[in-house]
């Protein structure tokens, strides 16, 4: 039978004067056939839903600072040993709010984001080839971080780390992604400059309005 797919998110920066809130937690699945979607945080506890139904141990909302884990998703296969098509996924809603100096201006942010976590079809006896990490503002175009799967059973795709920016002039929120941490400095550093920092290290800017504080 396929092993469970883990994948580690990370709030990997944030502006100074800014609150980052998980709000809600939705883990979901296709059918109660056996496939598993669980969500954790070392803090507020875990959320689940499988083949039994679904199980709330998560205490929302919860804070979660700068550099700090924002929890681990485990997605399972469906009972049996062949296991194929689309399993389980984590709904992640969360909130950013607060006053920070962008490029010498003062910027308010009151909005609301989400982070979902997928994978591709599973394979049989083999787990999927890529783990999704779908990230958005309301009504604006999403982003997509295909993170690989390794072949081993006990491997994991890499750790991600997100990270927000604004742009005053233009009244835009942005959020990257990145599987390098040794990074996420350099993308505050042009952050506070009103800049959304490009590089192959990262993997595209979600950006949307700002919305009224």
């Amino acid at each position: 039978m396929p092993s469970d797919l883990n994948q580690e998110l990370y709030l990997g920066g944030l502006l100074e004067g800014l609150k980052f809130t998980i709000v809600d937690v939705t883990p979901s699945v296709p059918d109660r056939s056996g496939w598993g979607a669980t969500f954790s945080n070392p803090s507020a506890g875990s959320k689940t839903s499988n083949g039994n139904g679904d199980f709330d141990y998560l205490h929302c909302p919860f804070e979660i600072k700068g550099g700090e884990k924002i929890g681990t998703t485990k997605l399972t296969a469906n009972s049996g040993l062949y296991s194929t098509g689309q399993g389980g996924k984590v709904d992640i809603k969360f909130h950013l709010e607060g006053k920070t100096t962008v490029n010498g201006s003062e910027v308010h942010i009151n909005d609301d984001g989400y982070i979902s976590v997928s994978a591709s079809d599973w394979k049989g006896l083999e787990r999927p080839d890529v783990s999704n990490v779908t990230y958005y503002w309301p009504n604006s175009p999403p982003c997509n971080a295909a993170l690989t799967v390794p072949p081993s059973i006990a491997g994991m795709p890499d750790d991600i780390f997100f990270v927000h920016a604004a742009k005053p002039d233009a009244k835009e929120l942005g959020m990257t992604s990145t599987t390098h941490q040794e990074v996420v400095d350099m993308v505050l550093n042009y952050a506070i400059r009103g800049i959304f920092w490009v590089n192959e290290k990262l993997f595209s800017w979600a950006i949307g309005p700002f919305k009224p504080f």
